[in-house]
């Protein structure tokens, strides 16, 4: 079983080398699903971390319609992990009518010159996702991080396991959201799947004054967590 596991700064992914993860989703702004992390961020786990790194691509929060000047945006991160020779991107675009954007992400692959990528969660925001995902493969992704459609993976196993069987030969189906050591043993097992993504956070609070009151708690993707999921699915 392959564990990814998303992390937003440099602590996480350390934590999820020493935990024995086998690869990284390396993202900022876990609140809104995840976007672009800095250069410098890149730049530094590349050079300490000894684990492949996908990096996410992906200029803001919210939707995944993204303008002209965003997908810009896109191609010149895409251009940046080609320099720091990160090891796969993440990222999906889809139209306002709710369809994979064809042109747009064959755009963006054929700039990053490799099928290793990774298309996200949007595919859960499709409105077909069946013919979603015949999309992304016909496009030439290596993987797709999907919970069936629905908010978590628990709700949406079904779908899942139903994409793996039709079409886990042609794509690596890897579930994600809402996994959990409780329960990644049974959604692998339930799916069929050979990967498996979570972020393992916690929540760290700091005894540091701002403007005379308690900084915010930051989320940390814990050593724990993550030995304990990576033990639950042997």
């Amino acid at each position: 079983m392959i564990v990814e596991i998303a992390c937003n700064n440099f602590q996480s992914c350390l934590n999820a080398e020493r935990a024995g993860a086998d690869r990284i989703e390396l993202i900022e702004n876990l609140k809104e699903g995840g976007c672009t992390p800095s250069f410098g961020m890149i730049k530094k786990v590349k050079e300490k971390i000894d684990l492949p790194i996908y990096v996410m691509i992906r200029p803001r929060g919210g939707d995944f319609v993204y303008f002209h000047e965003e997908l810009e945006i896109m191609q010149e991160d895409i251009r940046l992990c080609k320099q720091l020779k990160v090891d796969g991107i993440v990222f999906g675009v889809l139209t306002k009518e709710g369809n994979v954007n064809l042109e747009a992400c064959a755009d963006l692959l054929q700039t990053w010159g490799s099928n290793k990528a990774t298309f996200h969660r949007a595919l859960d925001r499709t409105l077909d996702i069946e013919k979603s995902l015949g999309d992304i493969i016909n496009l030439g992704f290596e993987r797709v991080l999907t919970s069936g459609g629905y908010n978590n993976v628990t709700d949406g196993k079904e779908v899942i396991k139903s994409l793996r069987v039709k079409y886990g030969s042609q794509i690596i189906i890897m579930p994600g959201a809402g996994v959990t050591p409780d329960n990644a043993k049974e959604i692998s097992r339930f799916c069929g799947t050979k990967e498996i993504h979570a972020t393992c956070k916690m929540t760290f609070h700091q005894e540091v004054i701002c403007n005379d009151k308690f900084s915010d708690g930051f989320f940390e993707s814990s050593k724990g967590l993550i030995s304990d999921l990576i033990a639950a699915v042997g």
